[in-house]
């Protein structure tokens, strides 16, 4: 299997246009033509990670963090990023990155549901567009044939009622797609629809747009208290500790939580009413400002909010190059995938 296949697996649930503006993610370095069989997966691209990478002959490299975030003007030994994109060059190692993009499309979802949290919405959207219900009748013989069609170019068809349509059965069929699939669905329908003339109705919908961002926020199994919460967030993401603010005895039913860095999110964890926020590499300063906007903090650590992404890109690229659907995919068994031994660059004395 090509490295480009891969990225294409994974950019299925992280897609490029999610990422923000000032991220750099996607294929830094390599090739995208490269035959890949040994991947490995890793939260950052550090010396340590690559090492592992060449020490264990792996042909590519996929990590969380961008190794390269700025321009730089020269690849040489003398600098250590400069040094990590010459070691994977001279290793022929396709080293890809899947930042904010997977923070929106895998993240926030999957640590809202290791805290069992439901009714979730994105806690800064960062990323939306518009959703229309196209709206046809088709003879009943051609219906399945057009569904599959439509599929094919993005749309998610349901059939309908049947109608007396020119002394015709015809099916009423209505399709949910993304504004960015809408003409692509729209020449489906005329090119594969057997009548001349093609009546066909398009409406927006104004109540379920396409959303999705960085965190979550959205309310806990059941009510607990703040300091039941923090050692539920200790349990569930495996960490030595956490830290505290606020009042351990206070009751808590809705929450929010963005894995990785969040001082940026406390603005948008007041401004959605809750009481508390669970994220990482959270300052002195940052912390005082949120308690006293009513907002109280557990500090479950940068590395201690994410490593759970290596599990979850690991297991997703296995299962997806071993699914028997899809037949382009049909020699990926002999793939290995592995993960990058790494730990908290934090200790606790």
């Amino acid at each position: 299997m090509e490295c480009k296949e891969i990225i294409g697996l994974l950019e299925k649930i992280a897609p490029p246009c999610y990422a923000s503006g000032w991220d750099n993610c996607g294929l830094l370095v390599g090739r995208d033509n490269k035959d890949i069989k040994k991947i490995m997966v890793a939260l950052d691209c550090t010396d340590n990670v690559i090492n592992q990478a060449i020490k264990n002959g792996v042909d590519m490299l996929i990590t969380h963090h961008p190794l390269i975030f700025s321009p730089i003007k020269s690849v040489n030994y003398n600098d250590f990023v400069g040094r990590r994109i010459y070691k994977l060059a001279v290793n022929d190692i396709s080293y890809y990155a899947a930042h904010t993009n997977m923070d929106a499309g895998v993240m926030a979802d999957e640590a809202a549901k290791m805290l069992d949290m439901v009714n979730t919405k994105p806690l800064e959207i960062t990323y939306e567009k518009k959703m229309y219900k196209v709206v046809v009748f088709v003879p009943e013989q051609y219906a399945q044939k057009l569904c599959e069609a439509m599929v094919r170019e993005g749309a998610s068809p349901f059939m309908g009622s049947i109608n007396q349509i020119s002394s015709a059965r015809d099916i009423r069929i209505e399709s949910s797609v993304s504004q960015e699939n809408l003409d692509k669905v729209i020449r489906t329908i005329v090119k594969n629809h057997p009548y001349e003339d093609v009546d066909y109705d398009v409406y927006e919908i104004s109540n379920s747009p396409l959303t999705k961002g960085i965190g979550k926020v959205g309310y806990l199994d059941y009510e607990m208290k703040l300091s039941e919460l923090a050692r539920l967030v200790k349990d569930r993401f495996e960490l030595d500790y956490v830290l505290l603010t606020g009042d351990e005895d206070m009751s808590v039913v809705r929450a929010a939580i963005s894995p990785g860095a969040g001082k940026s999110m406390i603005k948008h964890a007041v401004k959605a009413g809750v009481n508390v926020l669970i994220t990482g590499d959270i300052d002195h300063h940052s912390a005082l400002d949120a308690y006293e906007q009513g907002l109280s903090i557990i500090d479950a650590g940068h590395f201690g909010t994410e490593h759970f992404v290596v599990d979850y890109i690991r297991d997703y690229l296995y299962n997806a190059t071993r699914d028997k659907r899809n037949d382009i995919f049909s020699d990926a068994n002999g793939i290995e995938i592995i993960k990058a031994v790494e730990k908290a660059p934090f200790k606790v004395l």
